[in-house]
């Protein structure tokens, strides 16, 4: 055999000796990690979130929806009124039971929400039993509108608010 066929055999692979020192065992070395840091990041950032739980209050808007078939009126409901206020782009106009108030317009694109709140304060003190009122809402209201009434309602003694959609 002559050094040609020699470096074709061994061309491939490594001589027993080299593979030896190639070992990675010897070069591995064992590390301990430092688990300090991120275990006080932890202890910071729990505390805060727990903290951010008390500030943190979401507030519900209680309402109820009109009943979907009419029921048998008894003779205490006699005393109260079937409210109703019905919201739409022109202004707002308040419907009772056989009465209808007339339109009380926008003012600069305002609704007149004390003309509301004396108007529902005078039928509270004829009707100091009633509890209900239906807000017939016509599409084009804004949220912010809607929920100025609702606090009017409440603030007026109605605490019953029933949603509608437009009735037409």
């Amino acid at each position: 055999m002559n050094d040609n066929d020699k470096n074709k055999n061994n061309s491939g692979a490594f001589p027993v000796m080299k593979r030896k020192d190639k070992s990675l065992s010897e070069q591995i070395e064992i590390i301990d990690l430092d688990m300090t840091p991120i275990m006080n990041l932890f202890m910071v950032l729990i505390p805060f979130l727990m903290s951010m739980v008390v500030f943190t209050q979401i507030v519900v808007i209680d309402f109820s929806l009109p009943p979907s078939s009419v029921e048998e009126t008894n003779t205490e409901s006699s005393k109260e009124l079937d409210i109703s206020i019905i919201i739409s782009k022109n202004g707002f106009r308040i419907v009772g039971t056989g009465n209808k108030l007339d339109l009380i317009p926008q003012l600069e694109g305002k609704f007149q929400l004390e003309k509301l709140r004396a108007l529902l304060k005078a039928v509270k003190f004829q009707y100091p039993s009633q509890k209900s009122v239906v807000l017939v809402i016509e599409a084009d209201i804004l949220y912010d509108d809607i929920i100025q009434f609702m606090d009017i309602c409440r603030e007026s003694q109605f605490p019953d608010i029933a949603l509608s959609g437009d009735i037409g």
